[in-house]
């Protein structure tokens, strides 16, 4: 396989990855999965870095580089700019002082009295 088209299936998987990524931040029952999904997030924006200077190793052209990025980057931003991501990056700022928020305990805790 050469080299670009191994380059071309990591930008496919990535592009997957993304949609995965949002759809669990957006779909998360509680702050516990919310802030994995989040963690997953940064672990693919991360692949993407990887992705890009593996472009520039080899020296693609511009427009090819460009081409197979943009929309990674574009999708990238388009998750930061959502309420979800936000709120999950809120808490993963916050550190400590709001760690006990997070877990499923948090979120209802009567639940947790009380029986199924």
């Amino acid at each position: 396989m050469s080299a670009l088209r191994q380059l071309q299936h990591r930008a496919d998987d990535l592009a997957e990855s993304l949609l995965i990524c949002e759809l669990e931040l957006k779909k998360a029952r509680n702050l516990e999965k919310r802030m994995e999904a989040f963690q997953d997030f940064g672990r693919v924006v991360d692949s993407i870095d990887l992705l890009r200077r593996d472009a520039e190793q080899l020296l693609l052209s511009l427009r090819a580089k460009e081409a197979m990025l943009a929309n990674l980057d574009g999708k990238a931003a388009s998750i930061m700019r959502t309420p979800a991501y936000k709120v999950a990056d809120w808490f993963a700022t916050a550190g400590g002082r709001v760690s006990w928020f997070i877990g499923p305990a948090s979120i209802d805790p009567i639940r947790q009295v009380r029986p199924n």
